[in-house]
């Protein structure tokens, strides 16, 4: 690919030199669309060789990617539909966290706070807590869109988080738009 070795590529898109062999080697046949973003932009690749590997990548997405280049980059694509998604189910029942559960519905029944964030040491039960708290609030009206659960651990690149939640609500990467503006319409004003 252009002349860069696997290890060259993957250090210019902000990727692993294995996940760069992989999807040479063809084990991962369908890349994440932030994935397919970073490659177009490492290899700095023309309009058509842009759409070629969107096609290739996510053939899904073959349309939107020929059609982005005739497109003027005012138009604005159809908005994308999220599917309604099920409470995540935590594995085991709490045990002595009912204060700490009761206390996170509550600031996730605010009409202000938009985001909570639990922090602490690992295997404290920060992630059963939110788990309890998403079962429980699973059938309040305020989340009628639904309740979804966004792995972030894995994610070591912060430029990837937005790929993280797409992928968690699945929600595609539309042509050349950012896939930030396509969660923005997306998510709008949505009760997730």
């Amino acid at each position: 690919m252009a002349g860069l070795s696997q290890e060259e590529l993957a250090e210019r898109a902000g990727l692993s030199a294995r996940g760069v062999s992989d999807l040479e080697r063809g084990l991962r046949a369908s890349p994440r669309p932030e994935t397919v973003r970073l490659l177009v932009g490492a290899l700095a690749l023309g309009a058509d060789d842009r759409a070629s590997l969107i096609a290739a990548a996510h053939p899904e997405l073959a349309h939107a990617a020929v059609s982005s280049t005739a497109v003027p980059e005012t138009a604005r694509p159809a908005p994308t539909v999220i599917k309604r998604r099920s409470s995540p189910v935590p594995p085991t029942r709490l045990v002595g966290r009912d204060a700490d559960t009761a206390r996170l519905r509550a600031l996730l029944r605010h009409e202000d706070v938009r985001l909570v964030t639990l922090t602490g040491p690992g295997g404290v039960g920060k992630t059963q807590l939110a788990l309890a708290a998403a079962a429980e609030l699973a059938t309040d009206a305020r989340f009628a869109d639904g309740i979804a659960l966004v792995e972030l651990a894995p994610v070591r690149d912060s430029a990837l988080v937005a790929s993280a939640v797409a992928a968690a609500l699945g929600i595609k990467e539309s042509g050349g738009r950012p896939l930030t503006d396509s969660l923005r319409e997306a998510l709008g004003q949505r009760r997730l």
